[in-house]
């Protein structure tokens, strides 16, 4: 299908980073989102896979364009696509479950010993519930994480335990602090519980206070077990919230404003967190960016997304404002609240426009990409109408011819498709017919033997070949293409005036300097002129390496080894006597009769 074609085209341009991806369908509509590792490896395994299940083929099928959210841990990704997909419900993420509800986390402060619990049922007994996530595993996961992380009580067993009862797994591998036996006592699992609460409400900082001070408290007291195992709780806790950046305090609605000036655009990228959630991000490019200032770009964006966007408590530019006053009074007046506009102030709002600016880079390679790619194919729409072809010329062959002075003669044939370089194409030839400088007779010879080889093979012929020259060449590459019937279109390109030579007995065509294909022809002719005198600078070093290295009697394991050694023979000539005897390999007899050899 030639919009699956197209996506696996941009697959390699993902990004490695993890993240979350979301497949939209042809009106724009998200139908399904997901998190990955690598975003680059998860997306393409849609399309490299035959072993799909029904659901996942429809899902290939109807997708027509793919957008990336990079954060910088998994952990990140999972919180950020629990986010997503409760807020857009994408069809292909929810299977239709009749009479059943969405998954919950659940604290059961009934409980004499609360615990943190998966659950899709909703009950009026005293249980906190946080929720509903459409996200069944990734509820099921922060659960436990959080369960893992305070080592709160999972099992349901009464407390305290009889007499003989022996605690469960849980605390023999140290993932509960044993309230069960008495470890702790129950106000100080209750004052964990509350901790465990305000972290699923976003408030990391009072969680980690409030259990810093029970530590020092059991330190004093020298219960160091205790003190340890809050020690590590705290640990735990503050290497998942400095990850967390998609995750900010709860009630808090607010935006962050990144900017980058790529050229001439200017791209602004916001995210927009809700009740502490990242819901989504807008982006915005500006033209005509190369005078102006980042804080010019974002004092114009703020004045002209907020007249019909929802307006949060806190906006976030990177950027200082010089009209930050104006802009706050009317965004305050508009919201009747209080609205203020900040740089970032903490390690987390800086953590989010680090995070920013990752995505931006993505967008913006994103954008030269598909601007090269529109260049392209006008360059190739313009060939097409200067030559009167009947088709888009997709595959271009250009040959080129390199010697000096007819000797060690050479070719070079370089394949162009959608005016992109494709090198497994590329071909070189040695000039056998001819011992005396003659190009327009080599350029015969290569496009006879290059049609020559298509033909017989059943290989289609390219659209378009371009000859590196002028008419005589031209002449000499159509009479090769008549001798074997072979229907191509055959073009030159003078490299001195840039003339275009399509009919010997028609004068140049001459484009200008600006013609998208003229650029094309030129880019191609320059890619065969290098892989030409590549291929005749290598003959030629090798012909000269052999004709004095051949006349010393060493064999050849000694002369490869002095070449790798010494890079060139000038240099092996250059050598001293001790020099070449401490090359590997090479004996003090041999050094002496290389080191002789030169001298005489």
């Amino acid at each position: 299908m030639p919009e699956n074609i197209r996506l696996k085209k941009l697959l390699p341009a993902l990004p490695v980073d993890p993240g979350v991806y979301l497949m939209k369908d042809g009106s724009g509509t998200i139908v399904y989102i997901g998190k990955a590792t690598s975003l680059r490896k998860r997306v393409s395994s849609y399309f490299h896979k035959r072993d799909h299940d029904i659901k996942t083929r429809i899902l290939v099928s109807i997708a027509k364009d793919i957008e990336t959210i990079v954060t910088d841990s998994e952990m990140e990704a999972l919180i950020l696509e629990s986010a997503l997909i409760k807020k857009h419900r994408p069809k292909f993420n929810i299977q239709k479950k009749d009479d059943k509800r969405y998954p919950y986390i659940a604290v059961t402060l009934g409980e004499e010993y609360p615990r943190v619990i998966y659950t899709r049922s909703v009950k009026k007994d005293g249980t906190r519930y946080f929720g509903p996530y459409t996200d069944a595993k990734a509820a099921r996961n922060m659960a436990d994480m959080i369960n893992t992380m305070f080592r709160l009580k999972r099992c349901t067993r009464e407390l305290p335990l009889k007499r003989n009862e022996r605690p469960c797994m849980n605390f023999e591998i140290k993932k509960c602090s044993g309230a069960c036996r008495g470890e702790i006592s129950k106000d100080e699992y209750r004052a964990i519980v509350d901790g465990a609460v305000r972290f699923l409400e976003g408030g990391v900082g009072p969680v980690v206070k409030n259990l810093t001070e029970m530590m020092r408290r059991f330190s004093d007291n020298r219960e160091y077990e205790k003190a340890g195992v809050l020690r590590d709780m705290i640990s735990d806790i503050r290497a998942i919230s400095e990850t967390q950046k998609v995750q900010t305090a709860v009630g808090t609605d607010q935006d962050y404003i990144g900017v980058s000036k790529y050229g001439d655009e200017g791209i602004i990228l916001l995210f927009e967190f809700r009740s502490g959630a990242l819901l989504g991000r807008k982006i915005s490019i500006y033209k005509n960016a190369e005078y102006a200032g980042l804080e010019e770009i974002i004092s114009s964006f703020i004045a002209g997304h907020y007249e019909n966007a929802e307006i949060p408590q806190r906006i976030i530019a990177e950027k200082k404002l010089a009209d930050r006053p104006v802009l706050q009074k009317f965004l305050t007046t508009r919201a009747n609240r209080r609205v203020a506009i900040s740089i970032p102030e903490t390690a987390d709002d800086r953590g989010i426009i680090r995070m920013i600016h990752k995505n931006i880079d993505i967008i913006a390679a994103d954008r030269y990409a598909e601007r090269e790619n529109r260049s392209m194919l006008a360059g190739l729409e313009e060939l097409q109408s200067l030559l009167g072809l009947g088709k888009l010329p997709r595959a271009i062959e250009c040959f080129d011819i390199s010697n000096l002075q007819g000797t060690d003669s050479v070719a070079s044939m370089v394949l162009f498709r959608e005016g992109m370089p494709e090198r497994s194409g590329y071909r070189r030839y040695r000039i056998r017919g001819y011992s005396s400088p003659d190009d327009p007779g080599m350029i015969h010879e290569v496009v006879s033997r290059r049609i020559q080889h298509l033909v017989n093979d059943g290989i289609p012929l390219p659209d378009l070949m371009v000859i590196d020259g002028g008419k005589s060449q031209l002449s000499r590459a159509l009479e090769a293409a008549r001798n074997f019937g072979g229907p191509v279109r055959i073009i030159s390109l003078a490299k001195r005036l840039e003339e275009i030579y399509h009919d010997p007995s028609l004068g140049p065509v001459r484009l200008p300097e600006s013609s998208q294909a003229l650029r094309i022809l030129q880019r191609i002719r320059d890619e065969a002129h290098r892989f030409a005198i590549t291929y005749h600078r290598k003959l030629r070093d090798r012909k000269t390496t052999k004709s004095i290295l051949d006349d010393i009697a060493i064999g050849s394991h000694a002369k490869r080894i002095l070449l790798e050694r010494f890079k060139s023979v000038e240099m092996i000539r250059k050598a001293e006597r001790e020099e070449l005897e401490m090359v590997d390999g090479i004996g003090r007899k041999t050094a002496e009769k290389i080191y002789k050899f030169f001298r005489q």
